[in-house]
């Protein structure tokens, strides 16, 4: 059976093999973006993200719904999901690695302390690039882990505003990585 733009759906949910290589053929790119976007300093984590993302299509097409969305916007949505537990499970896992580095305390508090300084200096210098107003936003995003409506109601600003300098943080620390590693 030819896979094409009409039945392709279709035939990912009845498990043909070859309309997940439609899939990858022709919304790779969808995939590469989002990936590269949301992970831009992990590029050897890409493939595996990728890997996974057409993973979870494969086993949850049944959830897409073709009239709540396209497949383009499902597939993005499914791929940023899977691209920030990569950028969590990356996170934890250095600190994790930090945790191994420190000396063995007696004390647990003072290795409590000591790895809270090493995060906080750590994450100061990665955002000492950003305006202090959009660094305080990521802290509180990607350090505190609050949701979008508690940082706006502490910045006292809008989820639409919230979102919009953390797209621009984003690409302005991408630019300061790649500028640092040349």
């Amino acid at each position: 059976m030819e896979i094409s733009e009409k039945n392709f759906v279709r035939q990912l949910k009845k498990r043909n093999e070859q309309a997940l290589y439609y899939v990858i053929d022709h919304y790779g790119w969808v995939m590469k973006t989002v990936v590269k976007r949301q992970m831009g300093t992990l590029p050897h984590l890409w493939d595996d993200c990728m890997n996974d993302t057409l993973l979870a299509v494969w086993d949850h097409i049944d959830s897409f719904d073709p009239k709540r969305s396209e497949f383009q916007n499902w597939l993005a949505g499914v791929c940023r999901f899977k691209a920030l537990t990569y950028v969590r499970k990356y996170i934890h896992a250095s600190k994790e690695d930090l945790v191994d580095q420190m000396p063995d305390w007696e004390d647990e508090a003072a290795q409590r302390e000591f790895l809270r300084r090493e995060y906080e200096e750590e994450a100061c210098r990665i955002l000492s690039c950003l305006k202090e107003e959009d660094a305080e936003i990521f802290r509180l995003v990607f350090l505190e882990e609050l949701t979008m409506d508690e940082v706006a109601h502490r910045m006292n600003m809008s989820k639409t505003v919230i979102y919009g300098r953390i797209s621009r943080g984003k690409k302005h620390l991408r630019r300061a990585v790649a500028e640092s590693e040349v």
